[in-house]
């Protein structure tokens, strides 16, 4: 880490809980994760995302950590930055639905084989929400991609090992998701009518 980064409110892509993310300003296919009190989800993702990475798994459809950098926000995480074929910044699930881009209906086979690519793949979810999905548009259709919530806060580290524990995260992760998107859906249909 070097010179330090400089972050303005323009850049910002989104605020979660823990962190904000902001696009990064030199380097277009990144964004850049600061946390709001501590580092505790980053650092965690970070041990995480090499825990996957000496195993070989395939990180094709989540947001993969690039590095720490000095920022005037403190700390930065570096993650990969999806964008659309058009080169614009790739809109959530959430934003996608709220916007009506498509509906749950039409995007649910491809939630299952994101569901299917994560325990095929191995990798632990630990919240999985329409807002840590991104829907990238591609040449050939919409990619959807994990960018939040890799990995699990669970104290037990057997919890990211096992196929069994892996899988029951993911499948409880999912049951939430399932939740989140009727919510989405009664609230859509509701100003729709």
């Amino acid at each position: 880490m070097s010179e330090t980064i400089q972050l303005s409110d323009d850049l910002i892509i989104g605020t979660g809980r823990d962190r904000i993310c902001y696009e990064h300003p030199t380097i277009k296919e990144q964004c850049i994760k600061v946390s709001i009190s501590s580092h505790k989800q980053s650092r965690r993702e970070v041990r995480y995302f090499s825990f996957l990475k000496k195993r070989g798994v395939d990180m094709s459809q989540i947001s993969v950590f690039l590095g720490k950098v000095k920022t005037n926000q403190g700390i930065g995480f570096c993650f990969e930055l999806v964008r659309n074929k058009d080169g614009k910044i790739s809109l959530t699930l959430r934003e996608s639905l709220e916007k009506q881009i498509f509906t749950i209906k039409d995007i649910q086979p491809k939630l299952e084989m994101l569901q299917e690519y994560l325990l095929s793949s191995g990798i632990c979810i630990r919240d999985i929400s329409p807002s840590n999905i991104i829907c990238q548009n591609t040449t050939k259709g919409i990619n959807l991609i994990v960018i939040d919530g890799i990995g699990n806060s669970n104290i037990n580290p057997l919890t990211i090992r096992f196929t069994s524990l892996i899988n029951s995260a993911i499948i409880k992760a999912w049951k939430s998701l399932d939740i989140k998107l009727a919510r989405i859906e009664k609230s859509l249909n509701k100003t729709g009518s």
